[in-house]
This record gives C-alpha cells, sequence and structure tokens, in this order.
C-alpha cells in the first residue's frame, strides 16, 4: 500500500463536489465499487476506511469480496490487500462472510488499534440479492505504526450464531468517548415498526476485548447484562440496521436513515450524553429507490473529515440488484458524498 504520509497541519478543506469527484475517479484494480464505507482517523493523521461486499476490476480474481479497506491521505487513496487477495477480513468459512458495520481507533503504546466491528452474514443463494441472513458479530482488531499498512490482528466473536432476524446487531456503531469505547446495536422488532431500535454498551478502553468489563445501559444505569439492555431510541421512527454515533464536541450525534433502511430521510439524532435523551432532526432527503433497479441505504457520517463550509460530512451507499450493469459501471455501487448541517 502506498499513502504513508499524513495532511500537513492547515490543509486544504474540501467541498463535497470534490469528494464526490476523487471517489468517482477512484480506479483501483482490487476496488471498484463497495457500499458502507465507515472511517476513523489514525494518530498519524490518515484515514482508514472500511467497506462491505467490493466489486474488482474485471478480469481480476476473485471478482467480488465480501470486505476491504481503503487508508487515505489527503487525496491520496490506497488498498490495503489480503493474503491471496482476497477479503481483508477473513471469511469464516464457505458462504459465511464478514460484513463490517463500524470502525473506531484506539491507542496501545506506539501503535494504533483499528477495532471493525462486523455482522457474520450468510450469504442467499443464487441471484437473491436480499437471501443473506444476519448470524451474529465479530469485532476485528488491526494494529497499524504511523505511516504504515494496517496488519490484522484478531477476531473476537462477540455474539453466538443465531438465526433470529430480531437479535441486536451489536457493532452497528460504535465509538470512542473518554476512557470507553461505546459499541450500538440495532433490533429490529417483531411488530409494525419499519425502523430498529438502538441500544448501548460500553468496554474499557484499555481493556476493550475483556467481556467481563462490558456493561449496558438499561434506561436507568450501566450494568453487566446484555439481555438487560434497553432501548436508547425506539424502533418507531427508529434507526437503519447500520448507522454512525461520534461525539462531536460536546455532543453525541447518530445519523441513520430515519424509520430503518427503507426510510427516505436522513436524520441527526443529538444528546449531550451517549445514552440519550435524543432531539430527532430530518437533515435530508434520501428516498431508498433512487431508480430501476438502484438503491441507496446506510448513511454515516465523518466528522473527521472538515467540509470546507463547516457543514457535516455524510456518505450514503448506492447498489443496484442488475450485478451486469455493477460490473459494467461500477460507480453505480459506489458511495455518494453529501452535506447537511452540522447540530
Amino acid at each position: 500500500m502506498d499513502c504513508p504520509e499524513a495532511p500537513g497541519t492547515g490543509s486544504v478543506k474540501p467541498t463535497v463536489e470534490q469528494l464526490n469527484s476523487v471517489l468517482a475517479e477512484a480506479d483501483l484494480p482490487y476496488w471498484q465499487a463497495a457500499d458502507i464505507g465507515a472511517s476513523a482517523r489514525l494518530t498519524d493523521g490518515r484515514l482508514v476506511w472500511v467497506f462491505g461486499d467490493t466489486m474488482r476490476r474485471q478480469g481480476v480474481a476473485p471478482g467480488m469480496v465480501a470486505n476491504s479497506m481503503l487508508v487515505s491521505s489527503g487525496l491520496c487513496v490506497s488498498q490495503v490487500m489480503a493474503t491471496a487477495r482476497g477479503p481483508v477480513i477473513p471469511d469464516v468459512e464457505p458462504g459465511v462472510v464478514r460484513w463490517p458495520m463500524s470502525v473506531s481507533v484506539v491507542r496501545d503504546g506506539d501503535e494504533d488499534v483499528v477495532i471493525v466491528f462486523t455482522g457474520r452474514i450468510r450469504r442467499g443463494s443464487g441471484a437473491d440479492v436480499w437471501g443473506f441472513r444476519y448470524l451474529g458479530s465479530d469485532a476485528v482488531t488491526f494494529r497499524v505504526r504511523a505511516g504504515e499498512a494496517p496488519q490484522l490482528d484478531t477476531v473476537l466473536p462477540l455474539t453466538p450464531d443465531d438465526e433470529s432476524a430480531h437479535q441486536v446487531n451489536w457493532g452497528s456503531a460504535s465509538m470512542v468517548s473518554d476512557d470507553h469505547i461505546y459499541v450500538y446495536g440495532t433490533e429490529l422488532p417483531s411488530g409494525a415498526a419499519f425502523g430498529r431500535a438502538l441500544l448501548v454498551g460500553r468496554g474499557t478502553l484499555g481493556r476493550p476485548e475483556d467481556r467481563q468489563s462490558w456493561e449496558f445501559w438499561d434506561g436507568r444505569r450501566w450494568q453487566a447484562d446484555p439481555h438487560r439492555a434497553a432501548p436508547v431510541i425506539a424502533a418507531k421512527g427508529g434507526v437503519s440496521q447500520t448507522l454512525s454515533v461520534d461525539r462531536i464536541g460536546d455532543e453525541f450525534v447518530a445519523v441513520s436513515k430515519k424509520d430503518g433502511d427503507l426510510g427516505s430521510t436522513v436524520a441527526t439524532w443529538t444528546s449531550a450524553s451517549p445514552v440519550g435523551p435524543w432531539r430527532v432532526s430530518d437533515a435530508l432527503e434520501a428516498p431508498f429507490l433512487t431508480g430501476k433497479d438502484e438503491f441507496a441505504y446506510a448513511p454515516l457520517a465523518h466528522p473527521e473529515i472538515s467540509l470546507a463550509d463547516g457543514g457535516l460530512l455524510v456518505s450514503i451507499s448506492r447498489n443496484t440488484t442488475d450485478l451486469a450493469r455493477l460490473r459494467q459501471d461500477p460507480t453505480v455501487g459506489r458511495p455518494r458524498f453529501a452535506e447537511i448541517p452540522r447540530p
């Protein structure tokens, strides 16, 4: 990989148009299209980005992998490569893959630890793009020294395999604040609501891998039983399966589709606390269906990138059910940047 240098102080702040232009013109052999694109800043100033299903250039094998990682510095974008050109986070087994949901960075001595929270996904069969099943979640860590490439370190299962569509998807968002890493989970209700409920747990920053140190918010206090975790955002008018939560200044800000993945509005939820109460505001119209066989979903905030006019940068994943079209024109499957008011 390249891009070893971090941008200097006083770097030019980009516009959304410039960022979309850079993304549209990207032409990496092993990264042509991908969704999600959660990001975090490394201590050396570079940005690390993690993606789900990733399309490669025609003629490259394998032609698609379940995940990928990019590192950027200014306008330079490079890719972290895995053994045998496979996914940067290994598959669980044939047909069961890991899709990144969120990423956070913590410091450990002279290294950064990049923590990628992933969903274990059983793929559907044939051409059914909606036939996948969420089984559980893992925390995958990479270690990275200043100016060097992230190196895969550990894979830690967070939850056991479970076929239920109503299990909590822990790791759907994550963030670091003070001496804790906060891990948010989304839960699909069994009722009529289209959105998902949001729950939250946290681990001690110095030892996030120690599950005995984790606590979960039960609506009144932090306690050790994940099954007693209570929603901090209700499912009605709730969030998508994957979202972002960040500390921006003195506030905590969640960004998601309102009313779930099929919703048509990007919204922000703001609070003085990582557990709420939250104030929700509509921020941007973003219909799920954007054209024939095209859809847009999973908006994520990127507050670590300062925009020229001071707004909050968000990315919205895009995709198509027409695989032949995606191979012909990968840009239809790349996230698109937008700008919303900074809360």
